[in-house]
Order: structure tokens, then C-alpha cells, then sequence
């Protein structure tokens, strides 16, 4: 049989496109059966092509790695042609914008940013482009495969489950409700959250988050005991040297064993003292809010179950360096590393 030319499908042609993808069928019997010619398959098929995200185990049930497999969506497939439909009425916004969707695609795959901040950075570093849309549309863009490149699914954060406790002691040390009521407004610098990412073996990392500029400061430890705590505040107060007193005004920990030496977290290795701790309530995470929200930007780059070893130096030093130069919808979509070192200058 004889097609001529290539036509659009219909959403129910789609629908059964889709079923016949997943049961392997051949696509020169699939144009048979849906009656088009076979470039109309493969272009259908490159329109509404998608990416699923899964995690990979090994034998014994640990996390590998992801793999992205490629499928095909009836439901995008419909909605671009829709969209691109209205090229004879109102066009896209991109346009051919190439500069902007080139600008975009790289920020989020190679640099990892959301498409919040993306528009955030472009607008207040007032850079120029023929393009000027939402968050919104953005977003919608990215969901329907405007974007060649980019996907919902690598971007979407998963919201953890609430958990109800009962507290049934206090705190090992001063308790955060003595704490400055300054800390908690925000208004003044040198406040820090400090909490540890741990991996499925011995080796953990320590992570400090400045709470007015949302620095972060990421430390690798050999285990996740109060000692090796020690060690790296004593590192950072090497580094900073007589600095360290006012950058590290106080520091908010959880109740964990490994922040229960309080004498030798608050003593300075050039005699007297260098910083106030304060410990959250028992099982209130949320006491550290920084902590927990840059924690997950960690995360994205050192997935759970993920063996911290294997780790470099410059590995984490990278990671560290990319959430201090993310710009943050927080911030005004400034970047934390901008707004701690020009603090930090103030100081001097």
C-alpha cells in the first residue's frame, strides 16, 4: 500500500501508537495498522518522545546508578502538536530563539539549575535575550518537550513524609531556646547550622550553612564521631585565624552523638573561646531548616547509597563550589558565595 506525503495523527492514533511501541511492534507494521506512511511514525515518535528516570541495583539489592530510558507519550505527543498548532495564530514565545534555549538547556543540564532560578539569573543580572517568559510557562515548555534536551522528571524534588514523635528528653547542651533571638530573624551574619550527610559505610561529610547568606561549607570525615567533628572546626579555625570568632558567631546542631563534645566544639585552639553552640529539640529537624534544604542539593550530586569514598577532595570541593554559585530565589537570586565574601569583607 501506497501512502503519499506525511499527515498528523489523531490523539486516538497516538493513544495506539503508544500500545503499539510497548508491545515491540515492528514501526513499518505499525504505519500499516494506523494507515500513514513510515516517516509519519518516526516523526510522531520523535514528537512525543520522553525520559523516565530508575534507579539501578545491584545483586545484592545496592543502589548503583540511575538509567534514563527513552519512551514514548501519546498525552506529550498531543499537547506539542497542540502547541506548535498555534504557530498559525499566536507562535510559541521562544520563537527562534536559539540564544535563550541554548542559555536554558545548558544551565540545567550541565550546571543543574531549575528553571526558577535560570529566569531569576537572567533577569537580575539584566542579561538580554528576544525571550521574556514566566516561571510558569517555562516549566510548561520543558512538561510538553519544547526543549530537546530537558525533562521534568530530572528536576522534580520529592517531599518527604511527615512523621509524628513524642520528645522524651532534652537537649545534651544549651538548648536553642536560649539562643539569640537575632539567630532566628536572619538579620545578622555568622549564625550556622552545622549536620552531617552520611553514606552507607564509615566515611561522612560535614556540612555548615551560614543561615543570612546560605553558604555552604562541606568537610569529608573519616566516620561520624565527635573527634573528627573537632578536627574540622579546628581546620576551619586555622583557616580562618582570628577571623573564625566573628565569621562563626554560633553554630545550631542536632542532638546527635557525634556534636556531644560541647567543650571541644566551643573551644578555640588559641585558648579562650570561639563560638556558642545550640542544640535543637530532639526529632525537629526543621530547627535547621538550611541544614535540611541544602542538604538536598547535596543529594542531587551524592545520591543515597552512594559510597562517600569514592569521593574526592576536588569531588566535594566541585559540589560545594556549585550550591555556593547557585543563584537562590531566596537571595533575590543572588548567589550565596557573592553575598557571604562581601559580609565577610565588612567584617575587616
Amino acid at each position: 500500500m501506497n501512502y503519499k506525503g506525511y499527515k498528523y495523527l489523531t490523539y486516538t492514533q497516538r493513544l495506539k501508537l503508544e500500545s503499539l511501541l510497548k508491545a515491540k511492534i515492528h514501526k513499518k507494521k505499525i504505519a500499516e495498522i494506523l494507515g500513514v506512511c513510515l516517516a509519519t511514525v518516526y516523526n510522531e515518535i520523535k514528537r512525543g518522545m520522553s525520559v523516565v528516570r530508575s534507579k539501578v541495583y545491584d545483586a545484592d539489592g545496592d543502589f548503583v546508578c540511575y538509567k534514563d530510558t527513552p519512551f514514548y507519550s501519546a498525552d506529550i505527543a498531543q499537547n506539542k502538536f497542540r502547541l506548535n498548532m498555534t504557530a498559525k495564530g499566536a507562535p510559541l514565545k521562544v520563537g527562534n530563539d536559539y540564544d535563550f534555549v541554548h542559555y536554558v538547556e545548558k544551565r540545567m543540564v550541565a550546571d543543574k539549575l531549575s528553571p526558577g532560578a535560570i529566569l531569576g539569573e537572567i533577569k537580575r543580572k539584566k542579561m538580554t535575550f528576544s525571550t521574556s517568559i514566566s516561571r510558569t510557562t517555562l516549566y510548561r515548555y520543558i512538561e510538553i518537550g519544547i526543549f530537546d534536551r530537558l525533562c521534568l522528571a530530572c528536576i522534580h524534588h520529592k517531599k518527604k513524609s511527615k512523621r509524628s514523635v513524642t520528645i522524651k528528653r532534652a537537649p545534651r547542651g544549651t538548648s536553642i531556646e536560649q539562643r539569640p533571638q537575632e539567630v532566628a530573624e536572619r538579620n545578622t551574619y555568622g549564625h550556622w547550622e552545622m549536620d552531617c550527610v552520611c553514606g552507607p559505610t564509615l566515611s561522612t561529610l560535614l556540612v555548615l550553612s551560614e543561615r543570612l547568606t546560605r553558604y555552604e561549607i562541606i568537610m569529608p570525615m573519616p566516620n561520624q564521631k565527635a573527634e573528627s567533628v573537632i578536627r574540622c572546626l579546628n581546620v576551619l579555625e586555622r583557616r580562618y585565624g582570628k577571623m573564625f570568632r566573628k565569621v562563626f558567631r554560633t553554630i545550631t546542631v542536632d542532638n546527635g552523638s557525634e556534636f556531644s563534645d560541647v567543650d571541644g566544639i566551643e573551644r578555640s585552639i588559641y585558648k579562650g573561646k570561639r563560638t556558642s553552640v545550640f542544640y535543637c529539640h530532639p526529632y525537629t529537624s526543621c530547627e535547621r531548616g538550611t541544614n535540611e534544604r541544602l542538604n538536598r542539593e547535596i543529594r542531587r550530586q551524592i545520591p543515597k547509597g552512594s559510597a562517600l569514598e569514592e569521593f574526592s577532595k576536588e569531588d566535594i570541593q566541585a559540589i560545594e563550589d556549585w550550591i555556593n554559585a547557585y543563584p537562590k530565589r531566596v537571595l533575590g537570586y543572588a548567589t550565596s558565595a557573592e553575598l557571604f565574601h562581601k559580609e565577610f569583607q565588612n567584617l575587616q
